[in-house]
C-alpha cells in the first residue's frame, strides 16, 4: 500500500509543460466557480413558487470535493443548518433541520434523503457520494412536490448521468489512523448518439481512535466500505424520450458503537469489563433503479420503479455482556410525475401518483418482530404568475397501512393499522427589484401512523398515530452576479409526537403531545475579488416540547439533538502559478449546545472546528490536495445515553490529516 502511494505521488508531481501553460493561462482570467445559494432544488420549472418562495441550496460536485465531502454524514459542513449527529453507529443518525428532529424514531426521520429523486431507507442514510453532480436541500415540509412527505424537509443527490462526453478518473489517498480510499469511475457512450454508461467503484477505511482494552483492539469506532455502481442510459439524441438504470451494491463493515465515560472527553479508552468482545457491525445493501421520461415541450412525463433490499447485523457490548441483533428491510417505489417546464408561462404545475412498499423484520436473542407498511399519495403542486407575484398552492392526499406480527411474546397479538392524511401548502412571493424577492409560506408536512418495530417485552400491539406538522415562514432572498444572500424567519408548531416512553427496557413508541420550533436563519455568499469566494451562514433555533406532552419528565424541555444555534464561515480561493493552479480553503463551523435526552439530562456544550486544505492543480488533468480536519483537536460528545446512575458517551475522532490524489483520464 505504501508503495502505491508513494508512486502517485511521484506521479503528481510530473506535468506537461504545455499543457501547464494553456492552463495557467486559462486560471489568470478565471473566476472561483460560483455556486448557486439560490437554487431550483424542485422537481418543476425554475419559475415555479416551490422553487421560487422557499429556502434552498445547491452544492456542485466541485464544491464537494473541495470540503472534503465524501459521504452524506459530512453534508452538515456545506448545507447551512443542516444537523448530523452519531447514535451508536451509521445505521441510526440523528438528523436535523429547523427545529425539527428524528431522534427519538431513528426509523422515521424527519428530514428525508433521495438519491435521484428515490427516498432512501432510513438505515441507509449515511452513505458515500457516488458519481455526484450536485447536492440540493430544500428546508420546510415539501409533501406536496415530492412523494414521501417530509416534516424539516429534504435534501437531493443527484449524479451524474452518462453522455457522449468521455470522462473518467482514479483518485486515491491516505489520512490519519491508517486510513485510505481509492475510486474508479469511468463514463461515456457505448453507443454514440444512442446508449451510454458509467461504472463507480469504491473501498475506503476510516478507522476510529478508540481502544478495547479486554481484546486488545485498536482503531476502534471507524468503518470499511467497498461499493461499486453502474449505470445505463439510452437516450438517442434525435429522440424526445430516455431510459435510465442504475444498480448499487455496498458492503459496510463498522466497529463505531464505541462508549466511553461521558464526563472524560479526551479519554480513548472503552469502557468494557473482562470479557467484553469489540462492538462490530455488518452491513450489504442492494440498490437498483429504472426509469424514464419524455418530453412533450411544455411538459415533462417522468415514471420510476425503485427497489433497495438492505441487511444489516450488529454486536455491541455492555460491560461483561453483549447485545446482538438483526435486521432485514425491503423497499419499492413507483412515481409517475408530470411537470411544466419552460419560461413566460402564465402558471406551472407538477401532478404526481406515488407508491411507497416496506417490509422490515427486527430478530435480536429474544424479539422476533416485523412491521409491514405501505403508502399511496397523489399530490399536486401549481403556480399562478401575476405582474410581480408568484402565487403557489398545492394538495395532498395520501392513504397509509401497516402491519405488525411479533413472534415470541403471547402477550403480542399481531395488528394492523390504517390512515388518510391531506396535507396542503400556500406561499405568495413579491418580486421588489429583478434581484430581490420576498415571500411567505405556509405548509404541511407529517410522518406516517404505524407500529414500533422494536417491542418490549410485555406490551402489545397498538399503533401510533401521524405526527403532523405545520410551518409558517417569512423569507427574503437577493442575488446578483457576485452576492447571493438569503434569509428567513419561521416557526413550527407538531402534534400527536412520536415518542419513547415507559420505563427502561418496556419503551415503545407512543403519541405524547406536541412541540414548537421558532427560528431564524440566513446564509451569504460573496465573490470579493475574481478567484476567491467567502461564504457565511447562522442560524438561532428555539425548539421545546409542549406542557402536555406525556413522555416521561420532557413537558417543557428542549427537544434533543437540536443545537440551540449554529454557524459556519468559510473562504476558498483559486492561484494560478507558474507551479500549476493552488487552491487555499479554510472553513470554521460552530454548533451551539444541544442535548442528548428529552429529559435535558445530558447536554454537549458548544464548539466549534476548523478545517484547512491545499489543492494544487499541476496541470489539467492531476489535483494534490492536503488537509487537515479539526486542525486545533476540539474534543466533544457526538452521542450520550443514560443506563441507571451511570452515563455514556460517544466522543468524536479528532484530529484527522491527509493526502488525496486525483488523476483524470481525458
Amino acid at each position: 500500500m505504501k508503495k502505491k502511494l508513494i508512486f502517485l505521488c511521484i506521479l503528481g508531481l510530473l506535468y506537461n509543460e504545455e499543457l501547464l501553460a494553456e492552463q495557467v493561462s486559462k486560471q489568470s482570467d478565471q473566476k472561483t466557480d460560483f455556486d448557486t445559494i439560490i437554487v431550483t432544488a424542485s422537481k418543476q420549472s425554475n419559475k415555479a413558487a416551490s422553487s421560487l418562495n422557499v429556502s434552498s441550496n445547491t452544492i456542485s460536485q466541485a464544491k464537494l470535493e473541495a470540503a472534503g465531502v465524501d459521504n452524506t454524514k459530512k453534508l452538515s459542513r456545506v448545507l447551512p443548518g443542516l444537523n448530523i449527529q452519531s447514535s451508536g453507529n451509521l445505521l441510526f443518525p440523528a438528523i436535523s433541520l429547523r427545529g425539527i428532529s428524528s431522534a427519538q424514531d431513528l426509523y422515521s426521520p424527519a428530514i428525508t434523503f433521495y438519491v435521484d429523486g428515490v427516498p432512501q431507507l432510513s438505515t441507509n442514510l449515511v452513505q458515500s457520494l457516488i458519481d455526484v453532480d450536485h447536492v440540493s436541500m430544500m428546508k420546510g415540509p415539501q409533501a406536496t412536490l415530492y412523494g414521501r412527505s417530509a416534516q424539516g424537509g429534504i435534501v437531493n443527490i443527484s449524479t451524474a448521468k452518462p453522455n457522449n462526453l468521455f470522462r473518467g478518473y482514479i483518485d486515491g489517498g491516505g489520512a490519519s489512523r491508517k486510513g485510505y480510499h481509492s475510486r474508479l469511475n469511468l463514463s461515456g457512450p457505448l453507443v454514440e448518439d444512442v446508449f451510454y454508461g458509467s461504472i463507480t467503484l469504491l473501498r475506503q477505511s476510516q478507522p476510529g481512535a478508540f481502544n478495547n482494552s479486554s481484546t486488545g483492539s485498536h482503531r476502534l469506532g471507524g468503518s470499511d466500505e467497498n461499493t461499486g455502481n453502474i449505470k445505463f442510459r439510452l437516450a438517442p439524441i434525435t429522440a424526445p424520450w430516455e431510459v435510465n438504470f442504475s444498480a448499487t451494491e455496498d458492503r459496510t463493515h463498522s466497529t463505531q458503537d464505541t462508549y466511553l465515560d461521558y464526563k472524560n472527553t479526551h479519554s480513548r479508552k472503552l469502557l468494557t469489563s473482562a470479557g467484553s468482545l469489540d462492538p462490530r457491525m455488518h452491513r450489504r445493501t442492494h440498490s437498483q433503479t429504472l426509469n424514464g421520461s419524455y418530453d412533450f415541450g411544455d411538459w415533462l412525463l417522468t415514471a420510476s420503479s425503485a427497489w433497495q433490499q438492505l441487511k444489516y447485523e450488529r454486536r455491541f457490548p455492555y460491560g461483561p455482556y453483549s447485545a446482538q441483533s438483526s435486521e432485514h428491510w425491503d423497499q419499492n417505489t413507483q412515481e409517475i410525475r408530470a411537470a411544466t417546464q419552460g419560461d413566460d408561462r402564465l402558471w406551472d404545475g407538477v401532478f404526481g401518483l406515488y407508491r411507497l412498499d416496506i417490509d422490515e423484520s427486527r430478530k435480536t436473542s429474544t424479539t422476533d418482530s416485523s412491521v409491514t407498511s405501505q403508502s399511496l399519495a397523489t399530490y399536486m403542486d401549481g403556480t399562478l404568475h401575476v405582474s410581480q407575484f408568484d402565487l403557489g398552492a398545492g394538495l395532498r392526499a395520501s392513504h397509509d397501512k401497516a402491519k405488525t406480527h411479533y413472534g415470541n411474546n403471547s402477550a403480542w397479538s399481531a395488528g394492523d393499522n390504517s390512515d388518510n392524511q391531506v396535507l396542503g401548502q400556500f406561499s405568495v412571493g413579491y418580486r421588489l427589484t429583478p434581484d430581490w424577492r420576498i415571500y411567505t409560506r405556509v405548509a404541511q408536512g407529517y410522518k406516517a401512523a404505524g407500529f414500533t418495530i422494536t417491542p418490549q417485552a410485555g406490551t402489545r400491539a397498538e399503533p401510533f398515530s401521524a405526527e403532523k406538522s405545520i410551518n409558517y415562514e417569512i423569507g427574503s432572498r437577493y442575488e446578483i452576479d457576485d452576492f447571493q444572500l438569503q434569509s428567513a424567519v419561521y416557526y413550527t408548531h407538531t402534534n400527536n409526537m412520536q415518542l419513547y416512553s415507559g420505563p427502561m427496557g418496556f419503551q415503545t413508541l407512543k403519541n405524547a403531545g406536541s412541540a414548537n420550533a421558532v427560528g431564524i436563519e440566513s446564509d451569504a455568499k460573496w465573490l470579493f475579488t475574481p478567484g476567491w469566494a467567502a461564504t457565511l451562514n447562522g442560524n438561532l433555533t428555539h425548539s421545546k416540547f409542549a406542557s402536555n406532552v406525556t413522555a416521561d419528565d420532557y413537558a417543557n424541555n428542549r427537544v434533543p439533538f437540536i443545537p440551540k444555534y449554529g454557524a459556519g464561515f468559510s473562504v476558498d480561493g483559486l492561484v494560478a502559478t507558474s507551479m500549476g493552479a493552488l487552491m487555499p480553503r479554510i472553513a470554521v463551523n460552530m454548533t451551539g449546545p444541544l442535548y442528548f435526552d428529552g429529559s435535558n439530562q445530558l447536554r454537549q456544550g458548544s464548539y466549534s472546528t476548523t478545517d484547512i486544505s491545499l489543492g494544487w492543480q499541476t496541470n489539467e488533468r492531476i489535483t494534490v490536495t492536503g488537509y487537515i480536519n479539526n486542525i486545533f483537536d476540539k474534543r466533544y460528545r457526538a452521542y450520550a445515553y443514560a443506563r441507571g446512575n451511570n452515563a455514556f458517551a460517544q466522543f468524536n475522532e479528532g484530529l484527522t490529516a491527509g493526502v488525496n490524489i486525483k488523476v483524470d483520464f481525458f
